[in-house]
């Protein structure tokens, strides 16, 4: 999907200062209303839009591209930072005993 065609978050059915998780939420729901073996051009719009809103620096550059006023990037900042990281549990190596 080119940003210039729809506005990614009309495809997904949110306000312009929806946070990360309402996006993820949305696209979740969206994505069991219309699967790909279903509907795939339906699916990708949803897919498309939910990658662009998913990623700050592409929501900033969509946003540039649907409007003529800059946009609000404290906004973008704010909910990028509010993204809980995902940190894999990593196994804890046994330390051998240098002394011996």
């Amino acid at each position: 999907m080119n940003p210039t065609d729809l506005n990614p978050h009309d495809v997904l059915g949110l306000a312009a200062d929806a946070t990360l998780e309402e996006v993820r939420s949305a696209y979740l729901r969206l994505v069991r209303e219309h699967p790909p073996e279903r509907d795939a051009e339906k699916f990708r719009e949803i897919h498309s839009a939910y990658t662009l809103l998913n990623d700050p620096m592409e929501q900033a550059k969509a946003l540039l591209a649907l409007s003529r006023e800059p946009p609000d990037l404290t906004a973008i900042i704010t909910n990028a930072v509010a993204k809980p990281l995902r940190i894999p549990k990593l196994p804890l190596l046994a330390l051998g005993n240098e002394d011996a």
